[in-house]
């Protein structure tokens, strides 16, 4: 994976360095180092973030789904991830530290797609 892709796969996800850091071990400033291109993009942790994204696409193929089938779509946010904790979805196999912020990514990308189709959507926090 190279650098410039490792960069726009954690932002595309709503992640931090300090978020890649906590899940994968690794310090901010090793993956400032991988983001610039200073180092290499380890396999393990490049494959982390592919696997959270892969699951966000999972989830948004299956949301974009039934949310089609409407004519208008009312999405829920979480004020804040500890809202989010106490009533959101199950994300497994998303770490739980990351939830929050994964599901905020999904949200927006299935606002997104909802709207480039034609769909009325309408987001309310929970």
């Amino acid at each position: 994976m190279t650098p410039a892709e490792f960069k726009a796969l954690r932002e595309g996800l709503g992640l931090s360095e300090r978020d890649v850091s906590m899940l994968t071990m690794a310090k901010e400033a090793q993956i400032k180092a991988w983001e610039q291109g200073l180092e290499d993009v380890p396999e393990a942790e490049g494959g982390l973030l592919m696997d959270i994204e892969r699951e966000v696409e999972r989830r948004l193929a299956e949301a974009l789904k039934r949310a089609l089938a409407r004519d208008a779509v009312t999405l829920k946010r979480f004020k804040s991830p500890l809202d989010f904790k106490k009533t959101g979805p199950d994300m497994s196999p998303i770490p739980s530290m990351l939830a929050y912020r994964c599901h905020s990514a999904l949200i927006g990308r299935l606002y997104r797609a909802l709207r480039r189709a034609g769909r009325d959507v309408t987001i309310i926090y929970s």
